[in-house]
């Protein structure tokens, strides 16, 4: 229960911070895909060691923002530049964590400007780190290994296309201004599910029913606890994260874009909430029908490449 604990407690340390100050630039949605990944599953959901992880997702907290306040360009091209940015940060640090593309394209996509963002994504990743670290020394969780990841030909192409492929699907919502059919949690999910010998796939249902119940957990706990009955919106988000925290225990699959989904709601404005879980839904399954079809491709290329070897 501890490490439910933990999560619990930073999910709502962050919305209380945010409502005291008066500023949702202070809440991260995707720290609650963190603490899944770092916290609550059995082992840390991605091969990066502590530090690399957040310089990792900090460089990529930094990026977005520089974007926004830097770069005039259309939010059509920022997007795919905001996910290069992320894909170039998480390959120089020889890491796996693709969570860091959602601090990185979050901040393009709401225009946040201000420092406090990148403030948030450091102070609270490190609380996750240290809560694990904490978990580690008490015996509760083994500590994580870390193998560094070469970028090599074939995973370069790989994120090339995982680019241009997301780009794609974010050009419609864009044009229309429906930025939650491309929440950058289901961008993450995209790029977790097509990337090389990934288990998702093969549970993309259970992936999709996750971040369905995110979704609607996140909106239903806001609008009844908060909106209807006046508590306060760490109420709700306490409420939220716990109704994914057993989710994820009882389908036995730790998937971390869920939490950040879960989260969201805490952030739009009341007026948003209805639509949102039809959205990322309808968001969910074209991002996971990309997935599927980039890793068919590349299932084929491979048996290809094999017939073609003993000619050679």
């Amino acid at each position: 229960m501890l490490p439910a604990f933990f999560s619990l407690a930073l999910a709502a340390g962050m919305v209380t911070a945010s409502e005291l100050l008066h500023d949702k630039e202070i809440i991260f949605p995707e720290i609650t895909a963190i603490t899944i990944g770092a916290l609550a599953a059995p082992k840390q959901s991605w091969n990066a060691l502590k530090l690399r992880l957040l310089l990792t997702i900090t460089a990529a907290a930094v990026s977005g923002v520089g974007l926004v306040v830097f770069i005039p360009l259309a939010l059509v091209f920022k997007i795919p530049l905001a996910m290069l940015c992320a894909i170039t940060c998480v390959t120089i640090s020889g890491t796996d964590f693709l969570p860091t593309i959602s601090a990185c394209v979050l901040p393009v996509l709401l225009e946040t400007r201000s420092p406090v963002y990148i403030g948030t994504v450091v102070v609270m990743t490190s609380l996750i780190l240290l809560a694990q670290l904490l978990l580690e020394k008490l015996g509760i969780r083994d500590k994580s290994t870390f193998t560094p990841v070469k970028p090599d030909r074939q995973l370069l192409m790989l994120r090339i296309r995982q680019i241009i492929a997301a780009s794609l699907i974010c050009i419609m919502p864009v044009m229309t201004n429906e930025i939650f059919f491309i929440a950058p949690p289901l961008i993450v999910t995209f790029f977790e599910m097509s990337k090389s010998q990934s288990k998702l796939m093969e549970h993309s249902y259970k992936a999709a029913l996750l971040i369905i119940i995110g979704a609607v957990s996140g909106v239903l706990s806001r609008f009844v606890f908060t909106e209807k009955f006046g508590l306060p919106l760490a109420v709700s988000a306490m409420a939220a994260t716990a109704v994914i925290l057993v989710s994820v225990s009882r389908t036995k699959m730790y998937f971390p874009p869920c939490g950040a989904i879960a989260t969201l709601p805490f952030i739009i404005s009341e007026g948003a909430l209805l639509k949102f879980p039809f959205e990322i839904t309808v968001g969910a399954l074209v991002f996971v029908a990309f997935a599927y079809a980039l890793s068919k491709e590349r299932r084929i290329a491979i048996k290809v490449k094999r017939r073609l070897r003993p000619q050679n």
